[in-house]
């Protein structure tokens, strides 16, 4: 039988903390809601200044930051340019194109 439980809720940053367990197994799973990191995002873009030295390339969720952690790529540039390039994640870009 599967049991649920809230474990943390902020809702300054629109994020729930859940904890699962089914089969035997043990999950924490993190919903956040990015709505407004994307509005912030989609300001940015009309709006950023783009010059040689430094140009933005993209807004990074809390959850996908923590993520990154967890699952060990958070130094990899390679692993980056792939999440950011991802068609699904253009709504966190500030530039077009290809990383």
């Amino acid at each position: 039988m599967a049991k649920s439980a809230l474990l943390d809720m902020d809702t300054a940053k629109r994020k729930k903390v859940i904890y699962h367990e089914e089969d035997g197994k043990t999950y924490i799973e993190t919903r956040v809601d990015n709505a407004g990191l994307v509005e912030g995002a989609k300001i940015m873009r009309e709006y950023a200044v783009h010059d040689k030295e430094f140009k933005p390339v993209c807004v990074i969720p809390e959850d996908v930051l923590n993520r990154s952690f967890t699952e060990g790529w958070f130094h990899d540039t390679a692993a980056w340019k792939r999440w950011a390039n991802d068609p699904s994640n253009r709504d966190f870009r500030l530039s077009e194109g290809q990383l």
